[in-house]
């Protein structure tokens, strides 16, 4: 359990990195295409050495390609209404709940109760969020659902064959590739070339990030619950909202410094629960 808790606090740093780089970019939706396509473009050569995923994996990777695509979408959408501290938090939080009761009804996953406590203790440092977000609630909330579904099927993906870094690269890279579709026809490709030309290596290192973070989740949980991975992982939320606060000046006020201490509060309990 000591190196879930680790690879599932180590995946929490790299993902509010990038999701730090996708909501300072002047268009979210490229920075969303842009970070997956780059990063799983220059992983591509470690599938030489890795191979590709197991065969018995490829049902669960073809309908997450689908849900990650809209999982770009909803979270560009929502970074477009309301702060990062605001929707990171919310959205990054609200997922370990879901995915909790979907990691017992659908993965026969199982936490200790206080494991379980630690969980409710988090969301609740959520809601304390929620209720001073007002605009973007929804995207937010829309986006945890989307990423509970993506993390359940991953999860028996990668528990049913294949290296989870190969699973990533696969999965980042044909979602990239579909996201051009939208991305192009709502933008034109003059659009897309001047945002990327804007910060390419911002883009890079938060596709870097990305595809990191994932990887990093999808061998914690073939160690562990998915439950208590994707709660540790959304540890994220109180850097979220301090880099919100620090990076891009966005308000943090008492409500959502207290609600990102009750949540960090309810990760330490769910660490304690599986040492």
């Amino acid at each position: 359990m000591l190196t879930a808790t680790a690879l599932a606090l180590a995946a929490a740093v790299l993902h509010a990195s990038w999701n730090l780089v996708v909501k300072a970019s002047g268009d979210r939706l490229v920075a969303m295409w842009a970070q997956g396509l780059f990063g799983a473009v220059v992983a591509l050569p470690l599938l030489v050495v890795l191979g590709l995923p197991g065969r018995a994996a490829i049902p669960f990777l073809s309908v997450s390609v689908f849900i990650h695509l809209g999982y770009a979408l909803v979270l560009a959408g929502a970074y477009d209404r309301a702060d990062l501290s605001v929707v990171y938090p919310i959205a990054r939080g609200a997922a370990p709940l879901l995915t909790a009761i979907g990691g017992v009804l659908f993965l026969s996953d199982a936490l200790p109760a206080i494991g379980y406590a630690g969980v409710a203790i988090a969301v609740a440092g959520l809601l304390l969020i929620g209720r001073a977000a007002g605009r973007g609630i929804g995207w937010a909330l829309a986006t945890a659902a989307i990423i509970t579904s993506y993390t359940l099927i991953d999860t028996a993906g990668v528990r049913a064959g294949g290296n989870p870094v190969s699973y990533v690269i696969v999965l980042l890279a044909v979602s990239g590739a579909m996201l051009t579709v939208p991305v192009v026809a709502t933008r034109g490709w003059p659009g897309v070339a001047t945002a990327v030309r804007a910060a390419p290596l911002r883009h890079l290192f938060a596709g870097v990030a990305s595809l990191g973070a994932y990887a990093l989740v999808l061998m914690a949980v073939r160690l562990a619950p998915v439950a208590y991975v994707a709660t540790l992982r959304e540890s994220s939320i109180v850097l979220g909202a301090l880099g919100g606060w620090l990076l891009l000046r966005e308000p943090l006020g008492r409500r959502r410094t207290a609600g990102a201490l009750v949540a960090a509060a309810g990760i330490a309990v769910l660490i304690l629960s599986g040492l």
